[in-house]
């Protein structure tokens, strides 16, 4: 019989710490860039959310930033190639999760 995980076990083994700590930097890096168009602003504010409803809200569903990190998505329309890298680690994060849940 499997041992079922803690909370916090099973935020270790998913790395939900550091994506976390990379989707803070990315709204960082969102904001800093100030850019004032609509497709931004609506990014940020999706990208917030998330952020809080995986903080707070017991989130663990992660299709929603998977889809805005994926190459070409969201994130690559308002950052161009700017920040790559940090798209790539939560694309990559999201996607692990995704493909065992």
């Amino acid at each position: 019989m499997r041992k079922k995980l803690s909370k916090i076990e099973y935020w270790k083994k998913w790395e939900f710490f550091e994506l976390l700590n990379d989707l803070h930097s990315a709204l960082e890096l969102l904001i800093k860039r100030n850019l004032s168009t609509k497709e931004a602003d609506e990014f940020r504010i999706a990208l917030e959310e998330n952020i809080d409803d995986i903080e707070f809200g017991n989130q663990t569903d992660l299709s929603y930033i998977w889809m805005l990190f994926s190459t070409g998505g969201q994130w690559d329309v308002i950052m161009g190639q700017n920040d790559r890298e940090i798209r790539e680690r939560i694309f990559e994060r999201t996607d692990r999760w995704k493909k065992n849940h």
